[in-house]
């Protein structure tokens, strides 16, 4: 891929002469597109072809997926619930062009309970303090564990995270176990050019509180709220 742009609309990327405009974002869905593109040529399928067919695809949802319902800031949600997913995405949203001057990163987040992967909440707390500006810590899916415990360990890779360089600070961060509070005080906070992002998960249509599936959506949460504040 030369000639390589991503914006908070898509990429742009040149495969040989053949110009690529798509409605994806993040500079991993290039090695995506890239790998599609190799496994066309291979079948002798022409560039032009896959142009066409590529530039059609509208991504998949709940996977940095953006919330456009005329507000002033970014809002993306995405299914990240790994460090390494994390730390992509918050790379992404660092790296965008239409990042500008005094913009912030919100992020919202939890991590799984049930006793699963313990060892990754403290992680996800340090990649958080990495890369946001806000951290609002969360319920994601508790299953049996109280959600204030589950907080309280991501909260401990914030607390421990070492500031690069002195000009730095740890950024601010608070804990609001109910997750649609969680992201109403994320869009209530974010001003223009800002950008929340949710993760956790993605487009998944309920949340596992106990041995209960509660309706959710990410997604249609935020475009309740935003109605609600009005923005």
């Amino acid at each position: 891929a030369k000639d390589v742009e991503l914006d908070s609309r898509g990429i742009k990327f040149r495969v040989k002469d053949t110009p690529f405009n798509l409605s994806l974002l993040a500079r991993f869905n290039i090695y995506n597109v890239l790998a599609v593109i190799c496994l066309g040529l291979s079948f002798g399928i022409e560039l032009e072809t896959m142009k066409m067919a590529l530039e059609k695809a509208k991504g998949i949802p709940g996977r940095m997926e953006l919330i456009n319902e005329g507000q002033p800031f970014t809002i993306i949600v995405d299914y990240a619930h790994t460090p390494a997913a994390l730390e992509k995405v918050y790379q992404t949203m660092k790296s965008l062009k239409f990042k500008v001057q005094g913009s912030r990163l919100i992020c919202v987040l939890g991590a799984a309970g049930g006793g699963r992967d313990k060892w990754k909440r403290p992680a996800l707390g340090k990649i958080a303090a990495k890369y946001c500006q806000y951290i609002i810590l969360t319920a994601e899916d508790p299953y049996d564990e109280k959600p204030m415990k589950i907080i309280n360990d991501i909260a401990e890779g914030i607390k421990k995270f070492q500031i690069p360089d002195s000009r730095f600070q740890i950024p601010k961060y608070e804990k609001i176990p109910d997750r649609r509070e969680a992201i109403k005080k994320a869009l209530e906070l974010a001003r223009s050019n800002d950008t929340v992002v949710i993760t956790g998960k993605g487009c998944e249509p309920w949340m596992m509180v106990g041995n209960k599936k509660i309706p959710w959506d990410d997604r249609e949460v935020v475009r309740e709220t935003l109605k609600q504040l009005n923005i």
